[in-house]
């Protein structure tokens, strides 16, 4: 049956989601807090939510991010600095770790371009799981759903924190 992968989509409105080793799946969105109107990930929550839905065949599988055209520079520090988050977080837990590109997982698993392209093809490859997605700011659920079941099928193990 395979094993346990956790997706990660980093950023403040990412998500997690968990696809376990008989295909069922949980979502949850990023952890995050507003100080002085600014937003960003909270590790504890974060650290306390990853120790929670962790399995011992478990492996985290987090979006390998980069700085994109156009996007400002208070935007990429605040991304960057999600991204660390996750990946500090995940680390102290001494989670099994793979970082994938975009590029690959939305090509293993033929996804579209736009971001309700995410939320379409997650809804086709498990409609029972329909519920996760029915908003249109779910497609942080479906980017870290898909993220996760492609981990768990089509990565190889690559632990980036040993």
């Amino acid at each position: 049956m395979g094993i346990t992968a956790i997706g990660v989509d980093v950023g403040l409105t990412g998500a997690i989601a968990k696809v376990g080793r008989a295909g069922d799946m949980e979502c949850w969105d990023m952890p995050t807090l507003e100080v002085n109107r600014k937003r960003s990930v909270s590790a504890v929550q974060l650290a306390d939510l990853l120790r929670e839905i962790r399995t011992p065949d478990c492996k985290v599988v987090v979006e390998r991010v980069a700085a994109r055209p156009g996007q400002g520079v208070v935007s990429m520090f605040s991304f960057g600095q999600s991204y660390g988050v996750v990946l500090g977080v995940v680390a102290a837990l001494e989670l099994p770790l793979t970082l994938i590109t975009p590029q690959e997982w939305r090509k293993g698993m033929r996804v579209q371009g736009g971001k309700d392209a995410s939320r379409l093809r997650i809804l086709e490859l498990k409609p029972e799981h329909s519920a996760h997605f029915s908003r249109k700011r779910d497609h942080g659920r479906a980017d870290a759903a898909l993220i996760a079941s492609h981990g768990k099928t089509q990565c190889s193990y690559t632990d980036t924190n040993k």
